[in-house]
């Protein structure tokens, strides 16, 4: 079987073994599990069933018109628009730290110094579905390509921290994934057309205790 450029590339950005700090960014999910607040399967189950639905209402739209951005010019109102929709001045700081890491990772790997540079010269804050969205077609990604590993990465991320909290085993966790990635699909295909005027948010108990992450006495995730 041959696999396409575009097959290998895809399974490579979705490498959680990737140097871009993702392993790191919890999302406010480490304080949930040290409050209490996630004690059974059922509860993590809707935890990550509305996590997922935030990514696909708010995230999305984002990522979809730094696709389509047709002057980077543009980019400078797009960070700003992201940002007065941001409550919680951890998330702004986790999502920084993750867009600038992607940044420099699309740089060192796909040959984009050139935008790195002018990030840097233009200050470009660096809100990571912004900087996702504007990368993935950089490299030629397809639109519906960098939605989907979007919506992977980050699914993905929350698994992984779950697991290593101890609040999901591999085997149910992983599961868990396969049942988000087939009962969002059709959500995904329906956002496509979606731009960031029809962001909204959809998960304010999450952002709660988002809020309490800096109060965890002992943090294994530093955001």
């Amino acid at each position: 079987m041959n696999l396409s450029s575009n097959t290998l590339l895809l399974l490579h950005l979705a490498d959680s073994a990737l140097p871009v700090g993702g392993f790191a960014y919890s999302y406010g999910l480490e304080a949930a599990v040290r409050h209490g607040l996630l004690t059974n399967q059922q509860q993590v189950s809707s935890y990550l069933s509305t996590y997922a639905e935030q990514v696909l209402s708010f995230d999305v739209p984002f990522v979809s018109s730094a696709y389509h951005l047709e002057n980077l010019s543009e980019i400078t109102q797009l960070f700003s628009d992201y940002e007065a929709m941001l409550l919680n001045p951890f998330v702004k700081k986790a999502n920084v730290v993750m867009g600038k890491n992607w940044l420099r990772l699309f740089s060192k790997l796909y040959g984009l110094e050139d935008l790195e540079k002018r990030a840097l010269k233009e200050k470009w804050s660096g809100d990571f579905p912004v900087v996702f969205g504007v990368c993935a077609k950089q490299i030629g990604l397809s639109y519906t390509e960098s939605l989907h590993l979007y919506f992977y990465c980050t699914v993905r991320d929350q698994i992984s921290a779950l697991i290593r909290l101890g609040a999901a085993g591999p085997s149910w966790g992983h599961s868990q994934l396969n049942d988000l990635l087939s009962d969002f699909e059709a959500i995904i295909q329906s956002t496509e057309s979606k731009s960031h005027s029809q962001a909204c948010k959809s998960a304010y108990l999450q952002e709660v205790a988002q809020l309490s992450h800096d109060r965890v006495y002992s943090k294994l995730f530093q955001n």
